[in-house]
């Protein structure tokens, strides 16, 4: 049975210190779990409240069992205290969170005749950072760097929002975006900035194969210093009469044409 002072260490994955602290992260829900048991996504422990409908569980319970994975359960009251949900389903899973190094990203990148790198400035939003990552995953891309004024990826909004791409995509947090670019750029990267008054459509411009796409925030684009680096800026040409488009929205977008243009299928 799980002690009282571990159910309050693990309440600290809530939080982004907690998070970091313990270089672990919460996954709630059946679905998200199995797809992290899919793809051997480091889990610690499985966690599940007395009196959930287990009947639910039982190709993930198979499925932890045979990667040697603990299944323990806590009473309801304890339960509460870990989940970040409302709507529980009752069952919740400790993940490691991936150690890679922005040097050992680039380094894996570099003998790539082609890959598509997304650079995120200052996205707040988790539900915006969850649609980036899951259209970034659907499109093929192969990496992604997060400055650290960015929500942090890992938040259990963003990892229900992302599902499965937090455990597929290979991600860098907290990086500095001036020398991440500066990096690629001596690997042969074009760094395309995505703006709302870009100097070329998105429908226009001809993607190259080593390419890294930097997005900003919602309400204030990205910072001038970023843009500043970027060879040119795209946009996506706005034909009715709202002033902008949520940038999960446009960033999936530019993501979709790029992948079009490259004759990806």
């Amino acid at each position: 049975m799980i002690s009282s002072a571990e159910i309050k260490k693990l309440s600290e994955l809530k939080d982004r210190q907690g998070r970091r602290d313990q270089n672990l992260f919460l996954i709630e829900g059946v679905r998200s779990i199995t797809e992290a048991l899919e793809n051997d996504a480091g889990l610690r422990r499985i966690i599940v409240s007395l009196g959930a409908n287990s009947e639910k569980f039982a190709r993930l319970y198979s499925m932890a069992s045979e990667q040697g994975i603990e299944i323990e359960e806590v009473p309801a009251t304890k339960f509460r205290k870990l989940r970040t949900t409302e709507t529980s389903q009752g069952i919740i899973a400790v993940a490691s969170i991936p150690t890679i190094t922005l040097e050992d990203f680039v380094s894996e990148l570099r003998s790539m005749r082609a890959a598509t790198v997304l650079l995120l400035d200052r996205i707040s939003d988790p539900g915006n950072l969850g649609t980036i990552l899951r259209s970034a995953a659907w499109f093929g891309v192969d990496g992604v760097l997060i400055a650290g004024n960015s929500v942090d990826v890992y938040n259990p909004k963003v990892v229900r929002s992302a599902m499965a791409a937090v455990l597929r995509l290979k991600m860098v947090q907290e990086v500095d975006l001036k020398e991440s670019i500066q990096e690629l750029k001596k690997f042969g990267f074009a760094v395309v900035a995505a703006e709302l008054d870009g100097k070329t459509s998105c429908f226009d411009y001809e993607f190259p194969s080593k390419l890294a796409m930097v997005f900003g925030s919602e309400a204030s684009g990205i910072s001038s210093d970023i843009a500043r680096l970027c060879e040119t800026s795209v946009s996506i040409p706005r034909v009715g009469k709202m002033e902008s488009l949520n940038v999960g929205v446009a960033a999936s977008i530019v993501m979709a044409e790029a992948s079009r243009k490259r004759g990806h299928p």
